[in-house]
């Protein structure tokens, strides 16, 4: 698929979880220019774009952030620039109204930021949300979009018992797509704290390595698409990362058979 990308960074976040890196998202760019830019390449590429994809933030906290984001757009799709949307966003801001909005705006795929199925690791991540309001979420925007989870491992208080229910849960639930990604430490988040003051233990590269191929073949042999394990090399993480199992080719060690 050809994707272009808008990143939101943190626009529309009702709250900050543990893992969240509020001082580096201040250096990135306001989401209202990082959509004129977008805009303004769209305009004059020559290319046909199979999907617009909204990433980070949570697009949907608002009827109006939703017009504000999607509208710009609209004269694309009915050019045949864009043939349809892309969007990330939290299990519990989503309800019946705003689903009726990403229709009529065109959102093709729809990535909900689950991270675990265990309450009480939700609890300790400050996600604000439990299992059921996932559920109902889920239950919401599968008959109208590509549905893709968004589950990481070795979050606080996970144990091995949660790790194995998310994957198999995942696969029970049976979603469009799946990204798996091992839990880091980033500077200035409660989760570096919780690590420095020995509350939190990060997963080893072993351990990170040994569940996301578990999860990775689980999924592909239920027919679930795996569109990433692990983040992408990149210059924030190297300036950021305080502690955890990362390396810029995780993904293809996860998808080896070594």
């Amino acid at each position: 698929m050809r994707i272009y990308p808008v990143f939101l960074s943190h626009a529309g976040c009702p709250q900050r979880c543990v893992f969240c890196n509020q001082h580096a998202a201040e250096k990135v760019k306001p989401w209202q220019q990082s959509v004129e830019e977008s805009i303004a390449y769209i305009e004059k590429s020559n290319l046909v774009y199979d999907e617009v994809a909204f990433y980070g933030g949570t697009p949907t906290s608002s009827l109006s952030f939703i017009s504000d984001l999607l509208e710009p757009f609209q004269p694309f799709i009915e050019a045949n620039k864009v043939r349809g949307i892309r969007l990330s966003t939290r299990p519990d801001e989503l309800d019946k109204t705003v689903v009726a909005a990403l229709v009529d705006y065109h959102v093709t795929t729809v990535e909900l930021g689950v991270e675990s199925f265990s309450d009480e690791v939700l609890d300790a991540c400050g996600r604000g949300y439990h299992r059921s309001d996932v559920l109902s979420a889920y239950e919401l925007v599968k008959p109208h979009f590509n549905v893709v989870l968004q589950i990481m491992v070795g979050l606080p208080k996970e144990t091995e018992e949660d790790r194995r229910f998310a994957i198999e849960y995942t696969v029970d639930l049976h979603p469009w797509g799946v990204r798996y990604f091992p839990t880091l430490v980033l500077r200035n988040t409660v989760l570096e704290k919780m690590y420095k003051d020995g509350y939190y233990k990060p997963l080893s590269m072993d351990e990170a390595i040994h569940w996301s191929k578990t999860a990775y073949n689980s999924f592909k042999n239920a027919g679930i698409r795996v569109l990433q394990v692990g983040l992408h090399s990149s210059e924030f993480l190297t300036d950021e990362l305080v502690a955890g199992p990362y390396v810029g080719n995780f993904g293809e060690l996860v998808r080896s058979d070594f």
